[in-house]
């Protein structure tokens, strides 16, 4: 293919601030597209799920091309009766090509005010948002449209590049 690269290699593991074992960091992923934010989910039975928020360090001045990331913020899900149990927060990501809008998937949520189970929402959050800085501040929690058990609204997502159209799976 004319390339000079004819193999991968790794430099860089990043591990999940809250480790242990069944918690499966890495779930999901989304990045912008320049790579200067890292969004990992992480979706083990029995909790609410979380997206932890990494940025991308200048590199070294050494010449190197080798970067590094560190964890700006861990967004975590919360059940309708506030319980943080069984929601799968993080169980789907998608962000805009800047990386200034993230949407979150959490179909386990249950809807309190219709005794709706497994009715799922969606997170919208924005980056930079209220004086905030390196962090997404929450916009907009969607429910889900229809009072259905079991819809699991918010299985999959996709955000188009710009950010204006959002897709919801059930």
């Amino acid at each position: 293919d004319g390339s000079t690269y004819d193999t991968w290699t790794q430099n860089l593991t990043i591990t999940s601030s809250d480790p242990g074992a069944g918690k499966r960091f890495g779930h999901r992923l989304e990045a912008n597209d320049n790579g200067d934010i890292l969004a990992v989910s992480s979706v083990a039975p029995g909790q609410a799920g979380k997206v932890e928020i990494y940025i991308r360090n200048s590199q070294a001045n050494d010449g190197s091309t080798d970067h590094s990331f560190t964890l700006a913020q861990t967004l975590t899900g919360v059940s309708a009766d506030g319980s943080s149990t069984n929601t799968a927060f993080g169980d789907s990501i998608s962000m805009s090509k800047d990386g200034m809008t993230l949407v979150i998937g959490a179909p386990g949520v249950d809807d309190g005010s219709t005794n709706q189970i497994d009715g799922g929402a969606v997170y919208y959050y924005k980056w930079n948002a209220e004086t905030s800085s390196n962090t997404y501040t929450l916009q907009q929690t969607i429910k889900a449209p229809d009072s259905d058990t079991n819809m699991k609204f918010g299985t999959s997502l996709d955000l188009n590049d710009s950010a204006n159209r959002l897709v919801i799976g059930a």
